[in-house]
């Protein structure tokens, strides 16, 4: 189940981030900061009430930038990042007309999952990360009307 995230939920976020990117991990205090900011979406994936995964979207005017996004590591290559993924597309769906996320260079999965869903890569960050690495900067345009161009996405039952 996708819900919203709760300041409760933080510890486990944080892990999350920690275990995922390690020293591009956000602070408590970036997490904190999140829930002040009238632009900033944060949501996590449950599974059996454990917090699995996360994302923070921001929204402005009508572009929703991925601005983090993990799944715990034991849970990879199980769905659970698409899960997430198609969660924030239904969720925008009407409310914006792309997104945009930035990945590292050599993310191959990450990569993966994004152009399956329909990301393009736009532009290349040169030593966008804080250990140098490149990232790619990719984009999913949505239809006028919400409608994701070239692909069906059902709403996604999230359970709970």
């Amino acid at each position: 189940m996708v819900r919203e995230m709760q300041p409760s939920d933080l510890e486990e976020v944080l892990r999350i981030s920690e275990e995922c990117f390690n020293s591009d991990a956000w602070s408590r205090q970036a997490f904190e900061k999140e829930f002040n900011l009238d632009y900033s979406y944060r949501f996590v994936l449950e599974e059996d009430g454990e917090v699995i995964g996360y994302a923070v979207v921001w929204q402005i005017y009508d572009e929703a930038t991925i601005m983090s996004i993990a799944i715990k590591k034991d849970r990879w290559g199980k769905g659970y990042g698409k899960r997430l993924m198609k969660f924030l597309i239904e969720y925008f769906k009407g409310k914006v007309s792309r997104f945009v996320l930035d990945v590292r260079r050599s993310n191959i999965r990450a990569i993966r999952l994004y152009q399956s869903i329909g990301f393009k890569i736009i532009s290349e960050r040169r030593g966008y990360y804080s250990d140098g690495e490149d990232a790619f900067q990719m984009t999913l345009e949505l239809e006028e009307n919400g409608g994701d161009k070239g692909k069906a996405f059902e709403a996604v039952n999230t359970g709970g």
